[in-house]
Formats: C-alpha cells, structure tokens, sequence
C-alpha cells in the first residue's frame, strides 16, 4: 500500500477518487476507472480486452495495434500509485482465444512484469477469455471472495449475495455544474455493484440500456461518472 491521509485527502478533494461503502467496507472508486479497496490492499481492475485491435486487424480492419501496449501502460501507472498487494482483474481480460499468442514482446514483459510486482493476481474468467495460460503468472479463477464480498464477471441473480463484476462496460451522459460529460461509469445499489471497462478499445453500454436495468433499477442505483482522470458521484435526476 503507498497511499496516505494525505494523498486520500488531496485525491478526495480533486475528484480523482471517490470513497463509497458497499457490503461495509470502503472502497475507493478511482477516476481512471479502477477500484482499490484498503482493507485488503487490493486493486480491482476490470475488461482488459488486450489485443482487440489485433483482432479486428484480422478482419481488415484498419483500427491501429497498439490498445494492448496502451492499457498495460496505464495500468501501470495505477500500479505504481497504490502498490498494491493484490490485483484483481474482473474478467475479460483477453479479448478472444488467440489474443496470448498475439502479444508482441513489449507487451508481453511489460504484463509479467506487472504481475510480478504483486504478492497475488487473480485472474477472473470471464466470457472472451475463459481459460487463462499459466505461463502469464497469476491465478485464473471463477470468482475471488473476500469478507462477504463476491468478485466475478457477470453477476449472479442471488439476493443475498454483495457482488462486484465487469462485462457490461456502463457509461452514461450526465450535466454536472451546468455542463455535459460523458463517460465510462461505476453504477451501484446496495447488493451490486458493475465497474466500467478499462481496456483502449472498450465500448460501453448506456446505464438506461435494459440489459443494466434489469440489474439496477433508476430507483435504487448510485452513478459515477469517469472522466478525464476523475470521478463524480452524479444525481439520480441527471442521468
């Protein structure tokens, strides 16, 4: 852990993150689009999908390779604020099958390097990639459960269970201080909460879409919006 009370309390104030409690525990929901969560020293990390651009480039697409290179850098960085013991990653990491064996060498080291940094790294399968070789470190598993708190990639429909997944890449448009943003989310209630995607080439799904309102009722959800590095907790009326 490298975080203080005084970095918590300069992070707080410049919107770059944004404390909530969920299943009683705090957690910070930072504005790049990462989740740390200080009891456990843990950071959570959510849809990679590295190698998507080498993906669509097999289908003649002209989207520029480098998403992979792009997302590892960025993460990195997180990696090197938090220090954290543990990283989670929620799923999805890989886009398709073949995506481990595209990886350039760059890439490659940088990855390993990352998960050799950390104590533990857990790999959470998710639909794109639900085996992960063992070469990359790590553990592949279904879920990660912590303290009454389940981490997987979709959620289960069980109302006694406190989740925290990924796979829907929510975003929503919101007016803040009279002007309009919009931006990758986290969107939560009391029993779940969905963290947006954080690979390059990611889309998003709108909160309001009813794949996310079958889970998260207008009622009941708690919106925060990401962008340009921050975080903003935004009113039901808004979005």
């Amino acid at each position: 852990m490298a975080i203080d009370e005084h970095w918590l309390n300069e992070a707080v104030r410049a919107h770059r993150v944004h404390p909530v409690r969920f299943a009683g525990h705090t957690f910070l929901l930072d504005g790049r689009g990462v989740l740390y969560c200080p009891v456990r020293d843990a950071l959570v990390v959510s849809d990679l999908h590295l190698e998507k651009g080498s993906f669509l480039g097999q289908f003649a697409n002209p989207i520029p390779q480098f998403d992979s290179l792009s997302t590892l850098r960025r993460l990195n960085t997180i990696l090197d604020d938090y220090s954290p013991r543990t990283v989670v990653c929620l799923g999805d990491s890989f886009h398709d099958k073949g995506a481990f064996e595209r990886l350039g060498t760059q890439e490659r080291q940088l990855l390993q390097t990352l998960i050799g940094q950390c104590e533990q790294w857990y790999w959470i399968l998710g639909n794109h990639d639900p085996e992960i070789p063992r070469a990359f470190g790590g553990v592949g598993v279904e879920s990660v459960r912590w303290q009454g708190v389940v981490f997987r990639h979709e959620p289960e429909r069980d109302p006694t269970l406190s989740q925290i997944v990924g796979h829907y890449h929510p975003k929503c448009r919101a007016v803040i201080a009279r002007r309009r943003y919009s931006g990758r989310c986290f969107v939560r209630n009391d029993r779940l909460m969905i963290m947006p995607a954080f690979g390059q080439y990611t889309g998003g799904l709108d909160i309001n879409h009813e794949a996310l309102l079958s889970w998260l009722a207008p009622r009941e959800r708690e919106v925060f919006l990401t962008f340009d590095k921050k975080v903003y907790a935004v009113s039901r009326a808004s979005v």
